[in-house]
C-alpha cells in the first residue's frame, strides 16, 4: 500500500499532523452533550439588545412579527438604570445617600406606566436572560455631581441605589410592573474609562463586590456579574494586560460574582485599515483563559454572559451594505463558536440596535449597527424618505429562526470550517461556517439513520457578492455529497427524512483544566502540567487545547507529550494567522490518541525558541457509546515522504492479513503502533532492527500501522480479512 494522506511530518524534532480528507462528518444518531447539555436553548443566543417596552419599534405589529415569527428574545438594557440614578434625589437626612422615598415614588410611576401599557404584556414570554446595567461615567461614585445636583458619598451609597432600584422599579409582570431582570451587569465597559474616572481597575473591581453584596441581601434571586470587558487583549505587553485587568478583577471581585461578562468584536480602525479578527482561535484563547483561571481561583468554571458581540468599526460612517456584511459574517461565525459552550454560557447578544436615533452624530451620521434605517439613507429610495425599513442585519434573526433541536455529533477535518448539527423530529440542521477568506467546496459525509428515507436537502447560505454586500441564497442540494460555501460565509443544510430521527448513541463531552496556567516559554524547556479527574470510557476521544501568546515569527507547533508519549501537533488552527494583530494569541487543538488518556495525565509542552506564554491548557474528553462517523484516511499523500530519509526500508506482510502480520524494519529502534480508523491504539510496542509479528486474529476491516523512528515516521494502511 502507498503512504497515506493522513500522516506525520517531523520538522525540527516536532511531530506535525496534517489531515486532509472529506471535510464534514455528521453522525445524526449520536447525541452530543456538553456537561449534560444537549438541547438548544434559543433564548441564550437569539436575543435583541432591547427591553420589552422599548419605544423604537415602528408599530406593535412589527414588534410582534419580529419577536414571534423569528423566535427572538429580549435581553439587555443599559440606559434606564443610568437615567434614574442621576435623577434620584439625595436623602435629606443622610448626605451623599439616595432618598429611598424618592426611589419608591419614581419606581411606582414607572410600574404604573408599564401596567397601563397593556399592549407590551403579551411579549413578556420573550424576555429571556434579561440583563440590566449602567454606564460608569454616570454611575461610578468619584465625587461627580448627578444631574439632580448632588454626589454619591461612597461605594455603599451607590450600591444602595442599585439594590433599591431593583426593589422599587420592577414587579412580576402585567399590571404589577415589568418583571424583575434576573441578571445585573454592574457596569458597561468600565476599565477603558478608568482614567476618565480618576480611579483604578482594582477600585472598580471593589465597587463590583460592594454592589453585589448589597444586591444579594435584598435580591438573592438576582445574579450579579461583570466586568463587561470592552477589548480583551490579554497577551498585550507580555500579558500585563491580563494581570492588570481580568486577573485583578477575578482576584478582587471574583468571589462575589455569579458570572463574568465581556464583549467580543472583530473590526478595524477605519474602512481602509487591515481587519483584525477575534473569530476563530483568538476567541477560544480568551474564553479558555478566563475559564482556566476561574477554575484555579474559585474551583469552578463560572458562567459567562457575552453581553455584546459582532464587528466594530471605530469611525462613524453613513449607512452602507458593506458594514452590514462585516457584521453578519462576525455574528454568524462567532455564534457557531458560542454554541459549543452552551453549558457555561448564560447568553450571547449580537450588538445591533433598532433605530438608535439617540446615537446620530451632529453631522447626521447614524449610529452604527442598526436593525432599521430610513429609506432616504440609500440612493434610489421610493416613497417617503423618512419611512423606516429593515437593514440587512435583520437577516441574522431570519436566517436562524427555524433552528432548534438536540445536538448531534459533527466534525470537520479543517479547523477553518466550523460545523455543528441539531436534530429535531424528522429534520436535521447541519451548520457550517467558513472562517477562510476563500470560497470552499466541501465534501459531506452525513451518516443517516437506518431505515429512514431522505425526502429533501435544503441549503440556506449567507455570503457576500463582489461588492462585499450580503447575499442570502436558498436552494435544494442536488449533489448531496458536496456543497460550495462562500468566503467567511455561513450555511444551514436542512435534511428532512420520512420519519423521526432516532439518537441511540451518545458522546458526552467534559472539559478538564491543568493545574497551572500562564507559563513563560523558554527554548527547549518543557512546560509540565497535570490534568486530572478524567473518567475514561471504553470508547472515546480527547482533544488537548493549548492557548498561547507569541510574537509573530515564533513557533506555534511545540513538541507535546501526554503521559510520556509524543503526540502529533497540527500546524493549523481556527481562523486567520492573526498577522494584523500585534502578536498571535490563540488556541491550538491537538487530538490525543485515546489509549494515552488516564484518570491522571501529565502533559509536557516544549518550544524550540524563547518568548511568549502558554496561557491555558485543558483537555476536552468525550465518552462515547460507539465510534462516531469520522474521516477515513485516503491512500495518497499531498506531499510525498521519502522513506529512505526517514526510518529506512520497511516491509509489511501479508497485506491483506488474516491472523498475523509481520513488520520488518532496518533501523536500531522504532515504535510500532496499530490503530483502528477511529484512532484508537490496538497494539503498541518498541522494537529493534528486524522483524515483529502482530496477532490480528479477531480483527477485521481497515487499520493504520505507524512506525515511528528517532528521525521520522512511516505510515501504511493494513487490511485484515
Amino acid at each position: 500500500m502507498g503512504k497515506l494522506k493522513s500522516y506525520l511530518l517531523v520538522i525540527f524534532g516536532v511531530a506535525v499532523m496534517r489531515i486532509q480528507a472529506q471535510d464534514v462528518f455528521v453522525s445524526l444518531n449520536m447525541k452530543h452533550t456538553v456537561n449534560g447539555v444537549s438541547e438548544l436553548d434559543r433564548s441564550k443566543f437569539f436575543i435583541v439588545h432591547h427591553s420589552v417596552d422599548d419605544s423604537d419599534w415602528d408599530s406593535e405589529a412589527q414588534r410582534a412579527s419580529f419577536l414571534k415569527d423569528n423566535d427572538v428574545y429580549l435581553g439587555r438594557s443599559t440606559g434606564a438604570i443610568t437615567w434614574h440614578y442621576g435623577q434620584t434625589k439625595e436623602d435629606p437626612a443622610k448626605a451623599g445617600w439616595p432618598d429611598i422615598a424618592n426611589i419608591q415614588s419614581r419606581g411606582a410611576t414607572v410600574k404604573d406606566n408599564y401596567a397601563d401599557e397593556t399592549i407590551v404584556h403579551q411579549f413578556e414570554d420573550r424576555v429571556g436572560p434579561m440583563v440590566i446595567g449602567g454606564q460608569p461615567l454616570r454611575l461610578y461614585p468619584n465625587g461627580q455631581n448627578t444631574p439632580s445636583g448632588w454626589s454619591y458619598a461612597s461605594y455603599e451609597a451607590s450600591a444602595e441605589f442599585y439594590a433599591r432600584y431593583l426593589e422599587e422599579f420592577y414587579g412580576t409582570g402585567g399590571t404589577t410592573g415589568a418583571r424583575k431582570p434576573k441578571y445585573l451587569e454592574v457596569f458597561n465597559e468600565p476599565f477603558v474609562k478608568a482614567n476618565q474616572l480618576g480611579t483604578t481597575t482594582a477600585n472598580i473591581s471593589e465597587f463590583h463586590s460592594v454592589v453585589a453584596k448589597r444586591v444579594k441581601e435584598l435580591h438573592p434571586d438576582v445574579l450579579v456579574g461583570g466586568y463587561g470587558a470592552a477589548h480583551p487583549a490579554y497577551e498585550a505587553n507580555d500579558f500585563k494586560h491580563w494581570e492588570t485587568r481580568w486577573k485583578t478583577f477575578i482576584d478582587v471581585a471574583g468571589k462575589d460574582m455569579d458570572y463574568y461578562s465581556y464583549h467580543l468584536y472583530d473590526g478595524h480602525k477605519d474602512q481602509a485599515s487591515p481587519q483584525t479578527k477575534r473569530k476563530g482561535s483568538n476567541i477560544e484563547a480568551i474564553m479558555d483563559m478566563i475559564e482556566h483561571y476561574s477554575v484555579l481561583k474559585d474551583g469552578q468554571r463560572k458562567p459567562v454572559y457575552i453581553t455584546e458581540f459582532g464587528y466594530f468599526l471605530r469611525e462613524a460612517v453613513y449607512y452602507n451594505k458593506q458594514s452590514d456584511w462585516f457584521q453578519l459574517r462576525s455574528y454568524n461565525s462567532m455564534l457557531m463558536q458560542f454554541l459549543e459552550r452552551q453549558d457555561v454560557l448564560i447568553g450571547a447578544i449580537p450588538f445591533m440596535i433598532l433605530k438608535a436615533e439617540w446615537g446620530r452624530t451632529t453631522d447626521g451620521i447614524p449610529y452604527g449597527p442598526r436593525i432599521m434605517r430610513q429609506k432616504k439613507e440609500v440612493p434610489g429610495f421610493e416613497g417617503n424618505g423618512e419611512d423606516w425599513v429593515y437593514t440587512d442585519l435583520v437577516k441574522y434573526y431570519e436566517f436562524w429562526k427555524d433552528l432548534k433541536g438536540v445536538r448531534a455529533d459533527s466534525r470537520s477535518t479543517d479547523p477553518d470550517i466550523l460545523t455543528d448539527t441539531y436534530v429535531d423530529g424528522n429534520k436535521a440542521y447541519v451548520l457550517i461556517s467558513n472562517l477562510s477568506t476563500e470560497d470552499r467546496t466541501l465534501q459531506l459525509a452525513v451518516e443517516e439513520t437506518a431505515g429512514l428515507g431522505l425526502s429533501s436537502v435544503f441549503v440556506s447560505h449567507i455570503h457576500a457578492n463582489d461588492l462585499n454586500e450580503p447575499i442570502w441564497d436558498t436552494f435544494d442540494l442536488v449533489d448531496r455529497s458536496k456543497v460550495e460555501i462562500g468566503a467567511e460565509a455561513t450555511m444551514i443544510i436542512t435534511y428532512e427524512f420520512d420519519g423521526t430521527i432516532v439518537q441511540n448513541q451518545t458522546s458526552e463531552e467534559t472539559k478538564h483544566f491543568a493545574d497551572q496556567y500562564l507559563q513563560p516559554i523558554q527554548a527547549n524547556t518543557a512546560i509540565s502540567v497535570n490534568i486530572d479527574g478524567i473518567t475514561k470510557a471504553t470508547i472515546g476521544e480527547a482533544m488537548l487545547r493549548i492557548g498561547m501568546g507569541r510574537d509573530h515569527g515564533l513557533s506555534l507547533t511545540p513538541k507535546v507529550t501526554v503521559n510520556g508519549t509524543n503526540v502529533a501537533v497540527p500546524d493549523n488552527w481556527r481562523g486567520d494567522d492573526q498577522r494584523t494583530r500585534d502578536e498571535f494569541f490563540g488556541v491550538l487543538e491537538v487530538p490525543v490518541p485515546y489509549s494515552l488518556i488516564q484518570e491522571k495525565n501529565e502533559v509536557t509542552i516544549t518550544f524550540s525558541d524563547n518568548g511568549g506564554h502558554v496561557s491555558s491548557i485543558s483537555m476536552q474528553h468525550y465518552n462515547q457509546t460507539a465510534a462516531p462517523n469520522k474521516p477515513e484516511v485516503p491512500d495518497e499523500p499531498d506531499v510525498p515522504l521519502n522513506v529512505s530519509d526517514q526510518v529506512g526500508e520497511i516491509n509489511i506482510y501479508p497485506n491483506p492479513a488474516k491472523k498475523r502480520v509481520t513488520i520488518e524494519i532496518h533501523v536500531k529502534e522504532a515504535q510500532v503502533r496499530l490503530l483502528d480508523m477511529s484512532g484508537r491504539v490496538q497494539f503498541e510496542k518498541k522494537i529493534s532492527s528486524g522483524k515483529r509479528t502482530i496477532d490480528v486474529s479477531g480483527m477485521s476491516g481497515s487499520y493504520i500501522i505507524q512506525v515511528l523512528g528517532s528521525d521520522g515516521v512511516w505510515i501504511s494502511k493494513l487490511l485484515v480479512e
